[in-house]
Formats: C-alpha cells, structure tokens, sequence
C-alpha cells in the first residue's frame, strides 16, 4: 500500500482536512487528490479556486476523481470566469475579489444546506492569504469548517507551506480534523512524493 493510500485510510472519518502540499509536488496531483477523495461516485463537489479558471479546476478535478461528480459548483472571481464555457457542467459563482472573504461565505452556503454528500475544496489558502491577512482567513475557515460539520459536509483546504511562516501553519492546522503532510524527495531527475497524516484527538 502507498503511502497516499494508508493516509487516505485513516481520514476516512474526517471531516475537515488541511493538506500541505508544496507546489513542486503537483506533478503527482490526479493520483493523490483522487486517493483522498476515496469513492467519489455520489460527491458533489463545491470549489473556491482563485488561480484558475473554473472549466479548468473543474476539468482536472473530474481527471482526479476518475469520474464526473454527482453535482458541482466553483466560486471564482468574474475576470477568471469570464471565458467559462457554456456546456461547463459546474454551476459557477463569482465574488469582486478573493479578499471577498464573507461572499465566498454567503455563494457556499446554499450548496452546504441543500446537498447531501457536499465536498468543499479550497484550493489554495495560499491565494488567499496573498488578499487577506492570516487572522481574516483564519475567522473564514473556522466559520466554513464549522458550517461544513453542521451539515455533515467534508472539506479539504490545500496550502503550500513552503510560502507561508511556521506560526501560520500552526495556527491552521488547530482547525481541522486531520492534517495530511507531503514530502519530496528530489533525486536528480525523477522526484518521489510520500504522504504523512496527524488526526486530531477528540
């Protein structure tokens, strides 16, 4: 069994998980995201994606999941999604900013109440923290965390620690249920990936 696989194992139970995964492990993105996600044939899927448009977040989440998710939405800014196709099968909601922290707030939660096998994905906190300070962000995923718990939803939130203070980190991962580690072996010129989990107690 992989190392992605074993921790895939343990969050099973998990509500809410922060992955730190290091842009330069990205390569390795559709085997790990999928393994997270586990059987994804009922999820729905909902996204907060800043760095990309949303066809292309959604593309690569259905490459990942192995399939197309049972309903999906994305909240994006209106400069990226401007260009979203019409046959985008991703329902998808804009706020001014990602800075706009309490939109993406108010767009999620109608998808959080009526769905029933909800997956939020935040991808990447890191964009985030580029528009809002770390306690604002902070605030956000304490309410978002705890709303996702309310209606049995799950959530992962990805952030790349390399760009981001060890005190911030620290402070994130007091939020979650599981936190799942990844880390690269650079060897010359193929790089291996191996994946860690710590499960909060209580």
């Amino acid at each position: 069994m992989s190392s992605i696989e074993q921790v895939a194992s343990r969050i099973e139970e998990a509500s809410t998980v922060l992955v730190l995964r290091p842009q330069r492990a990205a390569f390795d993105d559709v085997q790990w995201k999928g393994a997270l996600v586990g059987d994804s044939t009922e999820v729905e899927l909902l996204g907060v994606s800043f760095s990309q448009p949303p066809a292309v977040w959604y593309e690569e989440w259905v490459d990942a999941l192995g399939n197309a998710p049972a309903a999906s939405a994305v909240i994006s800014t209106a400069e990226l999604a401007g260009g979203t196709p019409e046959d985008c099968d991703a329902n998808v909601e804009t706020v001014a900013t990602p800075s706009n922290l309490t939109g993406i707030g108010v767009k999620s939660t109608p998808y959080l109440n009526e769905w029933d096998d909800a997956l939020a994905v935040v991808e990447s906190l890191t964009v985030l923290l580029q528009y809002a300070d770390t306690q604002s962000v902070y605030k956000f995923l304490h309410v978002l965390t705890s709303r996702l718990q309310a209606t049995d939803a799950a959530g992962q939130f990805y952030l790349d620690p390399t760009l981001e203070d060890d005190r911030t980190v620290e402070l994130f991962k007091t939020l979650f249920d599981a936190v799942v580690e990844c880390e690269v072996d650079d060897d010359g010129d193929d790089s291996t990936v191996e994946w860690s989990v710590a499960i909060r107690n209580g």
